[in-house]
C-alpha cells in the first residue's frame, strides 16, 4: 500500500541549502495543484512513496532558467533537486531506474546524481507542467552544465517522469 509523506516539512529544513552551482536558486512557491503530477519512489527496502505535486514541494523548491535540447528559448523551470528526493528516501549515493509514463526507462549514475543538480521540475514559467509541454515531472538540467559535462547525457532530461527506484 503506498504511504504518502505527511512530514516532508521536516526534510525541507534538513537538506535546505543556498544557491548551489549550475543555475538552482532557492525559491519559495506559491502553492498549486495539479491533479496528474505524481511521482512513486521505491526505497532501498522496496517501501514505495507517492508523491503528489504538493508533497514533492514541501522539499526545499528551486527555480532554474534554461533552456533544454527541445526547447531553444529559455524556460523558467520549478521544482526540487533529485538529490533531496532521493535523500528523502534513503535512496542517496546509489544509481537510480527512472521510468516514465510511457515505459521508457533510464537508468542515472550515482556519480551523476552527486556531481550534477538535476531537477525535478514541476512548474515552467510559473504554472503547472502539463504533458503537452513535457510534464508534469520532468527532469532538467543547467543547459552549460550539460553541454560541458562528460556524465550528462539527453537520456537524462527524462520526462513525464512516473517511477523512481534503485537501479539493479
Amino acid at each position: 500500500m503506498p504511504r504518502i509523506l505527511p512530514a516532508l516539512a521536516l526534510v525541507g529544513a534538513v537538506f535546505s541549502a543556498p544557491a548551489l552551482a549550475g543555475g538552482l536558486e532557492p525559491v519559495a512557491l506559491a502553492p498549486l495543484t495539479h491533479p496528474d503530477a505524481q511521482l512513486q519512489v521505491i526505497g532501498p527496502d522496496g517501501g514505495e512513496t507517492v508523491y503528489a505535486q504538493a508533497d514533492l514541494e514541501r522539499l526545499p523548491t528551486y527555480s532554474l532558467t534554461t533552456a533544454t535540447p527541445w526547447r531553444e528559448v529559455p524556460a523558467t523551470f520549478e521544482g526540487v533537486r533529485l538529490r533531496d528526493v532521493l535523500a528523502a528516501n534513503g535512496l542517496e549515493g546509489q544509481s537510480i531506474a527512472v521510468t516514465a509514463e510511457n515505459d521508457y526507462t533510464t537508468v542515472l549514475s550515482a556519480e551523476l546524481i552527486e556531481t550534477v543538480d538535476i531537477l525535478v521540475a514541476t512548474r515552467v514559467d510559473g504554472r503547472a507542467h502539463t504533458r503537452r509541454a513535457r510534464g508534469p515531472i520532468q527532469f532538467v538540467i543547467d543547459q552549460e552544465v550539460f553541454e560541458t559535462s562528460d556524465l550528462t547525457d539527453e537520456a537524462n532530461f527524462v520526462w513525464m517522469v512516473a517511477r523512481i527506484e534503485p537501479e539493479g
